[in-house]
């Protein structure tokens, strides 16, 4: 008995630890925000910009370097060949090695290096850009849904208290058509009214489920944490919209100057100046230099070993005829012929002493001065003027539908702005026209009907005016967000 109830209390306990552990806290929309920033794909993607960016940077930099190469061989000639370190032919199997090492260096190409390390660094910057504009518009998305998250919660809390308001009339009418005091249509009005509330509270419910599905979508969280994802709540005094500015000059003015789609086409125009000055590179002279230390081993490079004996050297005749032989030298020391002496043995030079022995050494500079290849300079020159053409044209472009979004955003908003004071001055009006309603109708003035009616103008009224609010504090916050300014609900 004692086994099965710890076997029962482990059950529980693993299941509380699981509740607990798949448990989340409220999620803040900066939290959101962060979270995205860490585990979008997007974000990642755009990251690896920055990554390639700094490799390009490093190449850049060691263009200016020398190159720096060594090599070596080793094997066997076999049959006639010359020895490349005793300049004799040689028909046996000869073993020979070398050993080299080579460096190069660009002395000069029209500045080019100079400028690829210009072009690197700018590249580093637009990996940047390219990453804070990803980053702008996932905020963007994230912001939107979950505003979306909070539309919805709202809708849902509107038709919960529609349904229990129209529980509580039809316990009323049940009562009311027990006791005889009104007809049984007047409960079947109210109990069709309740099924129609409770199908709106089902969609509402549903479309609450699909806004927090696009949001844990967009912030990737695993199935688990989807289903206990839940975001705060803010308060009505977190939820009013930004005050708006009087023009959209101010915006305007901090977009053109920091926003990274502006320091894009910045930088794109600039590079595509420096690729036009990398273009005209081609017109100008190469000088490169470069310098090789070597040496070698053969084993045909022998030397002799033991006393030599040598061979005389016939001087001449005298003038009896007889032959005269000297050993090398005269009467008076002054050499005549040199013996030529004779090896009986001899041995190869060691490993070691070839190498210090067959040391050699070049430097060689080569000067190239282009002349004609083509026409290719010529087109490529053309080619990057029109690249820069065409970045302006793009600067421009950038600047103009920036200008353009930002004035369409301040004018929505103004209207929306607007817009809400006229949903709440309706929604007034349909609150105190369904409360005298309600009135007539629980004093059996009117029909379940006229109450159906009055209370979908009353819904409608509430749907216009949530609807018109959340527009309007999301088109206030992208009008912050443009100023500079952070998207928060706090």
């Amino acid at each position: 008995m004692n086994r099965i109830l710890s076997a029962f209390l482990l059950i529980i306990g693993c299941f509380t630890f699981a509740s607990l552990s798949f448990a989340q806290t409220p999620w803040s929309l900066q939290k959101c925000i962060n979270h995205a920033f860490e585990h979008n794909l997007q974000i990642k993607q755009s990251d690896l910009g920055n990554d390639q960016a700094d490799i390009g940077l490093l190449s850049a930099k060691g263009a200016f370097l020398p190159s720096i190469n060594t090599s070596g061989s080793h094997g066997y000639n076999i049959g006639m060949t010359l020895d490349p370190f005793t300049n004799e032919f040689a028909t046996d199997a000869i073993q020979s090695n070398s050993f080299g090492v080579s460096s190069g260096l660009t002395l000069y190409n029209g500045f080019r290096n100079h400028l690829n390390l210009k072009r690197a660094e700018i590249g580093l910057e637009l990996a940047a850009t390219n990453l804070e504009r990803t980053q702008n518009d996932l905020i963007l998305l994230i912001s939107s849904a979950y505003l979306n998250v909070l539309f919805q919660e709202e809708f849902v809390n509107i038709a919960t208290l529609n349904l229990d308001a129209t529980k509580r009339q039809v316990d009323r009418m049940t009562k009311l058509v027990d006791a005889g005091a009104a007809p049984a249509s007047n409960l079947l009005d109210v109990q069709a009214q309740q099924a129609a509330d409770y199908a709106t509270l089902i969609s509402n419910e549903n479309a609450r489920f699909i806004a927090k599905l696009n949001l844990t979508q967009l912030l990737q969280l695993s199935p688990e944490e989807a289903s206990t994802f839940e975001i705060v709540i803010p308060s009505d005094s977190d939820m009013e919209s930004s005050s708006l500015p009087a023009s959209a000059s101010q915006a305007i003015n901090h977009a053109l100057n920091s926003f990274p789609e502006m320091r894009a086409a910045s930088l794109n125009l600039e590079d595509a100046n420096i690729n036009l000055d990398l273009a005209k590179t081609g017109y100008l002279p190469r000088l490169f230099g470069s310098y090789n230390f070597g040496s070698g081993y053969s084993a045909n490079r022998q030397i002799p070993v033991g006393e030599p004996t040598y061979d005389l050297a016939e001087l001449g005749q005298l003038e009896d005829g007889t032959t005269v032989y000297y050993s090398g030298v005269t009467a008076d020391l002054t050499p005549v012929i040199p013996l030529v002496p004779n090896y009986s043995e001899y041995e190869a030079i060691s490993f070691s002493d070839q190498l210090s022995m067959n040391i050699n050494q070049s430097i060689f500079f080569s000067l190239s001065i282009p002349v004609l290849n083509g026409f290719n300079t010529r087109a490529g020159v053309k080619q990057a003027e029109v690249g820069v053409l065409q970045s302006k044209y793009a600067q421009q472009s950038t600047k103009q539908a920036l200008t353009q979004t930002i004035e369409s955003a301040w004018a929505d908003a103004i209207a929306s702005q607007k817009n809400l004071l006229a949903q709440e001055a309706a929604l007034s009006s349909a609150e105190l026209a369904f409360a005298n309603t309600k009135l007539k109708f629980e004093s059996g003035a009117i029909s379940a009907l006229d109450y159906a009616d009055s209370r979908t103008r009353l819904d409608n009224a509430r749907v216009n005016m949530l609807r018109t609010r959340y527009d309007l504090l999301f088109k206030s916050k992208i009008l912050d967000f443009y100023q500079g300014k952070a998207i928060t609900l706090r």
